[in-house]
């Protein structure tokens, strides 16, 4: 007798268990494909801030798209024509190479047109790759460069681990960088950036 009625109280558990798990996937599965379906919507109808144009293609970047992308974060500032080093600090953002590369397929040589709330600038092959001159970080005053860096491009949507001041920057700035800081001349810096132009050389 004892030995039916363990029998039967294994079963009656095992039962009980069986249920639990059942009415636990019943009761989450509606919930995941809810989650799932806002998720979707929410990708869709966000905004987007950027505009990435090869040929006849061309694709569109929410901010949450950007920030999806492998990041990079760098130092760097910039000299003006006036002899003042400005925005020095650390940039997080996209670097252009990565964005390139979602795009496909990309030619080896290429020139950029970036598009801004100011103006259009074109960027040559050399320079996306990061050869540009540098300045002396300890004066300001002189024009001349000190030599080429090999600085990184890219675009940037974070400023010291903050969002770029919209009013000021806009929420994307092309911004050249690398692990020293080095400067590099203001006119290679770009804010308020609303679309990329991938020009074949």
């Amino acid at each position: 007798m004892p030995r039916n009625w363990n029998k039967i109280l294994s079963a009656a558990v095992a039962i009980v268990i069986i249920c639990s798990i059942a009415v636990l996937v019943y009761v989450n599965l509606p919930k995941q494909t809810e989650t799932t379906l806002e998720n979707d919507t929410a990708k869709k109808t966000a905004p987007s801030i950027l505009n990435l144009i090869y040929d006849e293609n061309q694709k569109n970047f929410s901010f949450a798209d950007l920030v999806g992308l492998d990041t990079y974060t760098a130092k760097g500032g910039y000299r003006t024509e006036s002899g003042i080093i400005k925005g020095v600090g650390n940039y997080t953002g996209v670097n252009i190479s990565t964005l390139i590369d979602t795009l496909q397929p990309i030619p080896i040589l290429y020139s950029l047109i970036v598009t801004s709330e100011d103006g259009t600038l074109m960027y040559n092959y050399t320079t996306i790759q990061g050869t540009v001159n540098i300045y002396d970080p300890e004066n300001a005053s002189d024009p001349n460069p000190i030599g080429k860096g090999n600085m990184t491009m890219m675009l940037a949507y974070q400023y010291e681990g903050n969002l770029f001041n919209e009013s000021d920057d806009g929420k994307l700035k092309i911004v050249f960088v690398d692990e020293q800081g080095s400067i590099t001349k203001a006119s290679l810096w770009r804010k308020k950036v609303i679309s990329i132009r991938i020009i074949t050389e």
